[in-house]
């Protein structure tokens, strides 16, 4: 039944999400970061009040916000905030250099950057470069504080009101999420307020998420995955636990202290966790399951985690997902160990062939995925958003199988896409830099496997005739600045004649893989 034409009921946005939170459950424990212990009430009353601070500095409907922090209770209340405003959010991800945060800040062109005290200086340098004229702090006016308690009578639509200016649509941009750009520049995601909560809905829809659970959010709040987190626990009721950064031997206490039920980890965060001092003896009994993505997790480590009788579920997806896009169910966590599984709930999936036709059990082919939790495009880039949908499905760039039961193998990435550590390296960025070297002539990238990280960049060159090639160490003091670090090659190998290309000059990744498999001595301290 339509009132005025206008559905009935609240508006399906992130910032009514909240709201409705803290009219249901108002002194429900929502938030736990560090000593701050907040409830959905407060954790609204705090939202609100950094609804009206942007609104003091002209933040409007639309206008990009740029955050530079790792996981912090202020930027959760910033994004509600923010949600409710209209405003879009760009988390900036911290281990990226100046250089490659500045293209970004260029092209997102946000009206505020708002920085943790630990980058406040890179965010007023950052700011100067991109013509940025507002800069915050996080823990500084005009950044709002945490309240002790809710604001007594107040409400989001009074917020709203105050603020004064048109109201936020399930359509609107929420998010703007930059992934590396297959041809050497970041591609920025636009995730909108209806994607975030569809996100939320097949993530509480698919797996055993419960009402008053509590889950860590370790993953960082730069990638979708972190957000979406952000977003589903408030949806579900449940209390979300924010550690700064990921110590494994803090997480183990922290699990135990908290009675964590659930998180998202990648391969490597695992890992660590597995090597850490004390993890056979630490107190796992509050876990139901971990979620683990980002790179096929393996099946030794599921193993593990299943000794400790923890299952480690593998899931899959991308930015453009949202974060979710198949899951493997608990009751197959070990009998499917290796593979990406079957879709969430609200979401499908295909494999197909070039021509864009689905492909029958056990063959290869694409990735494709349609959601109602898809993005809604690449900012400012509609070449790049109609390349990536095939007939309203998106196209991964990723191949794959469904087997017999419609679970998920994963076979290779087409678009050659490193992963390492859970963040997508392209080549094509990389390589770009490489060959900005005045002794390069040509660069290829590829993927070196590594026990910790899954993989590793690893480069070819071709010297410019008659000068010296450099290695990997002044190679890594020319990128210094110019790439995160965590995509700088590790490895550096010299080739005398050109890099092997086909006849139209594609150049043959494939055929360089096998020069780069065998690592170099380890290298501390490179991450």
């Amino acid at each position: 039944m339509t009132v005025s034409g206008e559905a009935a009921g609240p508006v399906p946005t992130v910032g009514a999400l909240l709201e409705r939170r803290a009219l249901l459950d108002p002194d429900t424990p929502g938030l736990v970061a560090g000593s701050l212990r907040l409830s959905f009430g407060q954790l609204q009353a705090w939202a609100e009040a950094v609804e009206s601070a942007l609104a003091g500095a002209g933040v409007g409907k639309g206008d990009r916000v740029a955050v530079l922090s790792r996981n912090s209770a202020e930027g959760v209340a910033l994004y509600y905030g923010a949600a409710h405003r209209g405003a879009i959010l760009c988390n900036l991800n911290v281990r990226l250099s100046e250089d490659e945060l500045a293209w970004i800040l260029a092209d997102g062109e946000p009206a505020l950057l708002i920085a943790h005290a630990d980058f406040a200086g890179q965010a007023d340098r950052l700011a100067a470069r991109a013509g940025i004229g507002q800069v915050w702090r996080f823990g500084e006016a005009p950044m709002p504080e945490p309240p002790d308690r809710p604001a007594a009578g107040k409400s989001g639509a009074a917020a709203g009101a105050v603020c004064g200016q048109t109201p936020v649509a399930a359509t609107d941009p929420l998010l703007l999420v930059y992934t590396s750009g297959t041809t050497g520049r970041p591609k920025g995601a636009v995730m909108t307020h209806a994607g975030m909560v569809w996100t939320s809905a097949t993530m509480a829809h698919t797996l055993d998420y419960r009402r008053r659970d509590i889950g860590l959010i370790p993953v960082p709040m730069f990638h979708v995955g972190g957000m979406s987190f952000v977003t589903f626990f408030v949806h579900m009721g449940a209390k979300a636990v924010l550690p700064p950064a990921w110590q494994p031997e803090a997480i183990l206490a922290l699990v135990a202290g908290e009675r964590v039920n659930h998180f998202f980890a990648v391969a490597a965060m695992l890992k660590g966790l597995l090597d850490a001092p004390g993890f056979a003896e630490a107190d796992l009994s509050s876990l139901r399951w971990i979620m683990a993505g980002g790179a096929p997790v393996p099946a030794e480590l599921i193993r593990a985690f299943g000794q400790r009788g923890v299952p480690v579920v593998q899931t899959y997806g991308t930015t453009e997902t949202g974060g979710p896009a198949t899951v493997v169910d608990l009751a197959h966590a070990g009998a499917k160990a290796g593979s990406a599984g079957l879709p969430f709930f609200h979401t499908d999936l295909r494999i197909a062939d070039e021509a864009g036709r689905a492909l029958p059990a056990d063959a290869v082919g694409e990735i494709q995925v349609r959601a109602p939790h898809l993005f809604a495009g690449y900012w400012r880039n509609p070449a790049a958003t109609a390349e990536s949908f095939a007939g309203g499905w998106y196209r991964t760039g990723d191949v794959g199988a469904l087997d017999s039961e419609g679970y998920l193998w994963i076979g290779g990435r087409s678009r050659d896409v490193i992963i390492s550590g859970g963040e997508n390296i392209y080549p094509a960025e990389v390589e770009a830099v490489l060959e900005a070297h005045p002794a390069i002539a040509e660069a290829a990238v590829v993927g070196r496997p590594d026990e910790t990280w899954g993989e590793v960049p690893a480069a070819v060159i071709v010297a410019v005739a008659g000068a010296a090639a450099p290695d990997a160490a002044g190679l890594a003091r020319f990128c210094a600045g110019r790439l995160a670090r965590y995509k700088i090659p590790q490895q550096v190998e010299v080739s005398e004649s050109p890099l092997p290309r086909n006849a139209a000059g594609k150049l043959l990744r494939h055929e360089l893989v096998a020069r780069c498999v065998t690592p170099p001595p380890p290298a501390p301290g490179r991450r």
